[in-house]
């Protein structure tokens, strides 16, 4: 690359660095942490009710049936328009804090830069959800994921791409139990005092734990998909939760997942205002 080039290269990444640090940005991007606190609260509450065998008939309990709850109600439309904004602005936020966020080229500032990008795909998938309902155009979660598992099985090499991404997916879910039992979730904010920083603590480690629990068990339907060769196999969060309460005891594990995600949600809403921007 020649000077002028880097030089160009470098003035970009400040610029971009900049807008990414302005008060508007960061403001937009705490409303993004709010978005996918509303988001996780409703799956939590649907969980909770499959549960109990209160959940409607047809109504899911993943990320699709929460955006179609909030779809539902007077303002839904507004409120979805909000959420989409916000974790967009999240996504965009994290994406330039992998790319020029100023890391080492150490091997833990390569993976920060991957915890970066990872949690990037997750908002970006809200914001584009949450958009789509917005626009009267989304669709099941499950029904997209079984498409897509179909695609895959149909290509060369397509039952190892599913394993792969079930042992990712099992890696994730860990790695959030991780995270909560050992409470490292407290770095990404600052901490408040008193009272309120343990109520702030015991919200994340249910809810990192619960959430983590939940993807693990999404990860092992994918990679069952892929050793079945059997689409139907790979769902998200609607058939994990089914999946869940068809197990000896598992209305209590659902009801006890459901719980970790309302408490994620809580804590999302303590992120955005105590969130290291």
């Amino acid at each position: 690359m020649s000077d002028t080039a880097e030089h160009a290269a470098k003035e970009t990444g400040r610029q971009v660095r900049r807008a990414a640090d302005s008060r508007w940005f960061e403001i937009t991007a705490r409303a993004g942490f709010v978005g996918s606190g509303i988001v996780h609260l409703l799956i939590g509450y649907l969980a909770i009710l499959l549960g109990i065998g209160n959940a409607s008939s047809g109504g899911e309990t993943d990320q699709s049936g929460a955006l179609q709850q909030i779809a539902a109600v007077p303002g839904g439309v507004f409120l979805l328009w909000l959420i989409a904004v916000g974790t967009a602005a999240l996504t965009v936020r994290l994406v330039v804090e992998a790319i020029v966020g100023g890391r080492s080229d150490t091997t833990r500032g390569w993976l920060a830069r991957l915890k970066d990008v990872a949690k990037a795909v997750v908002y970006g998938v809200i914001a584009y959800s949450a958009a789509s309902y917005a626009l009267g155009a989304g669709s099941s979660s499950s029904s997209s994921s079984q498409s897509a598992a179909a695609k895959t099985l149909a290509t060369p090499g397509g039952v190892f791409v599913l394993l792969l991404a079930g042992a990712i997916a099992v890696a994730v879910g860990i790695g959030l139990v991780v995270i909560g039992c050992r409470r490292s979730f407290r770095k990404q904010i600052t901490r408040p005092s008193g009272q309120l920083d343990r109520v702030v603590t015991v919200l994340g480690v249910v809810g990192y734990i619960g959430k983590g629990i939940a993807v693990v068990i999404v990860g092992v339907l994918i990679a069952v998909a892929g050793l079945q060769s059997d689409p139907d196999q790979a769902t998200g969060l609607d058939a994990a939760f089914d999946a869940v309460r068809s197990m000896p005891g598992g209305v209590f594990v659902l009801v006890a997942i459901g719980i970790g995600f309302l408490a994620f949600g809580v804590y999302s809403f303590f992120r955005a205002r105590f969130a290291r921007l």
